[in-house]
């Protein structure tokens, strides 16, 4: 689902730098962990943004996807500081 930047909701955004911040805290590139997803580099890319965020909303299967390549014991890291 496209959307413009400034139509995404800020949970997605908060997402994707919670992911961003997995990432750093892992130690590994962000190419290496969309293939250890098995998604598109690009597209993962995409999903968590650069510095202006995510520029597309990612489906749960993807969360998935990115929790188990993460290899996450909590799939809550995930989702920390989004507000309901």
């Amino acid at each position: 689902m496209r959307v413009r930047k400034t139509q995404i909701p800020e949970n997605v955004k908060t997402v994707a730098q919670n992911i961003k911040d997995l990432i750093k805290k892992k130690g590994v590139k962000t190419s290496e962990l969309a293939v250890k997803a098995q998604i598109d580099v690009e597209t993962f890319r995409r999903y968590v943004g650069g510095p202006n965020g995510p520029s597309i909303i990612m489906g749960t299967d993807k969360l998935i996807k990115i929790a188990l390549a993460l290899e996450l014991e909590d799939y809550n890291d995930l989702f920390k500081d989004v507000k309901l």
